[in-house]
């Protein structure tokens, strides 16, 4: 539990919150060691893929071809870049940026997200975000997992809503005459974490200063989902289950024939052992993690020594 001991200052107040309402973590200690304003410098300038970067600007997403850097004519280097110089003049004009993915790219969020993984049992999402001075990046909307805001670098004001609907299950544009009032307003600062429970209502615009923060998103395994699968694999104990429904002519009882197979449904999934149940199988697998890189010459070195044993 130690990496969630890194997004939130006690379990107690996330058991209490998940799912139900947001709430600030303070005095956090230095997440330089996973990312860092110095790393998404860095990233910005290896050649990133197109792919993997977002930028926006008043709340509207900048086309790619504004930062992409073609690789060359070869048929193995038609998937454009991200150029980082483009990018940055971007920024210094107000753009908001986005670095998608970043346990793909990073060697330490990676191994970050694995040990969130394990300690939650969810699939785990890293994304960063860069925003100028006085500038707002993504409009209001809402996100289709729990996530944890942490603050990084400079400020970043945040309001959050409640739900237009609770736990939504899929993506919708945000209608501003449904939102509520927010429940959460605050000024997060460096060391601080905001978490946001699925489906509440987000946004956020930087005050004086710039603002870096990472976003990790778990996401977890509806009931929704559990059920559709238990009664996939129930149609593989039942042969009531796989008949078709009556054809327009027949006239059968079509209620009667509905409440029976509810009837059956039911009886089966409440003999199952739900004690074991296996969500686990049901968790999209998550990626291992990559390792910390370390030094080359240590890497040669050690391959030296290995040869002359």
């Amino acid at each position: 539990m130690d990496s969630l001991l890194r997004l939130v200052d006690g379990l107690p107040t996330l058991q209490r919150s998940w799912e139900r309402e947001p709430f600030v973590s303070v005095g956090l200690d230095d997440f330089g060691d996973v990312f860092s304003l110095a790393a998404a410098e860095r990233m910005i300038h290896t050649g990133l893929p197109l792919t993997a970067v977002r930028l926006f600007r008043n709340g509207e997403q900048l086309p790619g071809d504004l930062y992409r850097r073609d690789r060359g004519t070869s048929p193995r280097s038609r998937e454009g870049l991200a150029d980082g110089g483009r990018i940055t003049e971007l920024v210094a004009h107000g753009a908001t940026l986005v670095l998608e993915e970043l346990q793909t790219h990073s060697p330490e969020v990676s191994a970050f997200a694995a040990e969130v993984s394990r300690a939650t049992g969810y699939e785990v999402d890293s994304t960063a975000f860069l925003t100028p001075p006085g500038a707002r990046g993504v409009k209001p909307h809402f996100d289709l997992l729990g996530v944890f805001l942490r603050q990084l670098h400079g400020s970043k004001r945040w309001r959050v809503s409640p739900p237009v609907k609770r736990w939504p299950n899929r993506v919708q544009a945000v209608d501003p005459a449904e939102v509520a009032p927010p429940v959460l307003d605050v000024v997060l600062k460096e060391g601080e974490c905001l978490y946001i429970p699925h489906g509440f209502v987000h946004v956020g615009d930087t005050t004086d200063e710039p603002s870096l923060h990472l976003t990790i998103g778990l996401s977890g395994v509806s009931w929704e989902k559990v059920l559709r699968t238990l009664v996939t694999a129930a149609a593989d104990h039942l042969e009531e289950l796989r008949e078709a429904l009556p054809p327009a002519f027949s006239d059968l009882d079509r209620d009667t024939l509905y409440r029976e197979r509810i009837a059956l449904l039911a009886a089966h999934l409440s003999s199952l052992d739900w004690s074991g149940l296996p969500t686990a199988t049901l968790t999209p697998r998550q990626p291992p993690a990559a390792q910390v890189p370390g030094s080359l010459t240590s890497a040669l070195r050690r391959a030296g020594t290995a040869r002359t044993r």
